[in-house]
């Protein structure tokens, strides 16, 4: 009988260390798997312009700057990593009247700014037109659903940023025409 009692116990003891080895194992992978998102969440960190967007994080996205009255397409779009969603931001000097009409579907924020980072939005010196106050999901931010403008009541340096999240329909890419620059 004590054979079988030194048997038993020695498996057990050998159960409890091959049990705390694996679970040693499991953390070292897990320790893998966060650097490697680290990793990419840094690689992957497109744009050349870094913008505030409370309640999330800094993310970073592409200026693409406006010049003169026209029409076009945003060509230049970043990508939040991980979650795939679209960002953009338009950079323009507005006059008192300048008019940004919108084409699109995306959360829309305003920065009263002349250069990156942007870190605070505003709802001032401009009036939207057909577009949904999103404030729930972005401070200060705004939702265009088909088409909006943006109405400038007060001269200075803007950016539009645009966020987009694919899985509701949405994307960076608006289109946008400028007139009174």
């Amino acid at each position: 009988m004590k054979s079988l009692e030194k048997k038993i116990r020695l498996f057990a003891l050998l159960a409890i260390l091959g049990a705390v080895t694996l679970q040693c194992e499991k953390k070292e992978e897990s320790k893998d798997l966060e650097n490697l998102l680290t990793l990419s969440i840094i690689a992957s960190a497109q744009g050349d312009c870094t913008v505030n967007a409370p309640p999330r994080a800094s993310i970073n996205t592409f200026q693409n700057v406006v010049t003169a009255n026209g029409a076009g397409t945003i060509t230049k779009t970043g990508s939040v990593a991980i979650v795939g969603h679209q960002t953009a931001a338009l950079k323009l000097t507005a006059k008192n009247g300048t008019n940004v009409a919108l084409t699109g579907n995306s959360f829309v924020i305003v920065y009263q700014s002349s250069s990156c980072p942007l870190t605070t939005s505003t709802r001032n010196g401009f009036t939207p037109s057909s577009l949904t106050d999103s404030n729930s999901e972005f401070t200060n931010s705004y939702q265009l659903s088909g088409s909006g403008s943006i109405a400038f009541t007060t001269a200075g340096d803007y950016y539009i940023f645009f966020y987009a999240i694919p899985s509701r329909g949405q994307a960076a890419a608006v289109s946008y025409t400028v007139s009174g620059l």
